[in-house]
């Protein structure tokens, strides 16, 4: 994503370190949400919690986890990585989704 937004006709100077920031913030809080809802999986032998942990990971932590280091260690192209984010996303909400219909 930052590769997308460095490419902005918008002139952000100082504010990619900013999203850097906020883009770091937003992993670790995912990531301690969904250890959390790890615990509770262990804790109750919850499988909605398991789902639950997992499609928080896989909406906060690992899209901006994939998205530098894709950058940083191959040359995959923006769209790829969009792709790679995108479907993140979408298998998040549906590991959400299972958790509060199914499990």
């Amino acid at each position: 994503m930052m590769g997308l937004l460095a490419q902005s006709p918008i002139a952000l100077g100082d504010s990619l370190g900013a999203i850097a920031i906020f883009a770091v913030t937003t992993a670790l809080a995912g990531l301690f949400v969904a250890s959390l809802a790890y615990w509770g999986y262990r804790r109750n032998a919850s499988r909605p919690m398991l789902y639950l942990s997992v499609g928080i990971l896989l909406l906060t932590t690992i899209p901006v986890t994939m998205d530098y280091t894709l950058q940083g260690v191959t040359t995959a192209t923006e769209a790829e990585i969009l792709l790679v984010i995108t479907l993140s996303h979408l298998a998040g909400v549906l590991a959400i989704l299972y958790a509060l219909t199914k499990a």
